[in-house]
């Protein structure tokens, strides 16, 4: 049965889509099949995996709001045994398109039930809200993997998120976990860094990883060929750094089984 995670912050600019690409393909660097499911409109995770995302006649839109067959909408990338579920600005007007509809949060959770003995792993990019589409990612998954820049604010977001997640606790998905806080972007040199992942690290100790992702070039390069980071360079400090976050993800698996 497959791990669903959803990568969420709702502060943009975070890297999120970044990591959820990063880390689907060192899972699969890792020998594992993973399924990313793109839940942002903007669409970033589908063409950071090669997908010209105007050209898409049906993406994740045409599960959720018509109930289209998910199965046929699986998309192949530069990598394999790493599938896709697209999107595009469509997804946009979901909210509007579920107007009068009831039972709306779990129309993703219902849609990927086919699909945990496909996969071992399926990662969902969240967009950068606390809407609808956050509560369908939150609804399905078994925990949230959050990305934080080590910045004035963070600790801002990390109290809207933690609050988003408690309230889905309550109502709708009591299983649901925290995955743990990545820092991206990081940068040892900057006094700003080290003090804002010290806080946290004291805050959440057990649900920090201890690997950090450090800012580079090459991150926002992979992207704009549509490769991840793992396959365009993968001996970069970014992409060592993200398979180190893979194996210590799938460690923390490990230690929960003993």
């Amino acid at each position: 049965m497959s791990k669903i995670i959803a990568v969420a912050n709702q502060k943009g600019g975070v890297a999120k889509t970044t990591t959820s690409i990063s880390l689907a393909s060192s899972l699969v660097s890792l020998g594992k099949r993973v399924l990313l499911i793109d839940l942002d409109p903007q669409g970033n995770a589908s063409r950071g995996v090669r997908l010209d995302i105007a050209l898409l006649s049906k993406t994740i839109f045409d599960v959720l709001s018509k109930n289209n067959d998910i199965n046929r909408l699986i998309k192949r990338t530069v990598m394999k045994n790493l599938d896709i579920v697209p999107a595009n600005l469509k997804l946009a007007s979901f909210d509007s398109a579920l107007l009068g509809k009831e039972a709306t949060t779990f129309l993703l959770k219902n849609a990927i039930q086919t699909l945990k003995k496909e996969y071992d792993y399926i990662i969902i990019d969240c967009p950068p809200t606390l809407g609808i589409l956050n509560a369908n990612a939150f609804a399905a998954a078994h925990s949230i993997l959050i990305p934080v820049q080590c910045e004035y604010f963070a600790l801002e977001g990390i109290t809207q998120m933690l609050g988003a997640i408690s309230n889905m606790q309550n109502s709708y998905n009591p299983d649901l976990e925290i995955e743990g806080f990545v820092f991206t972007m990081f940068d040892p040199r900057n006094k700003m860094s080290i003090e804002v992942s010290s806080e946290i690290r004291g805050l959440f100790k057990e649900k920090t990883f201890q690997t950090t992702i450090p800012r580079n070039i090459l991150l926002p390069e992979a992207a704009s060929k549509g490769i991840p980071i793992t396959v365009y360079k993968p001996k970069s400090k970014s992409s060592l750094a993200y398979l180190a976050l893979a194996r210590e993800l799938l460690d923390k698996e490990q230690q929960k089984l003993l």
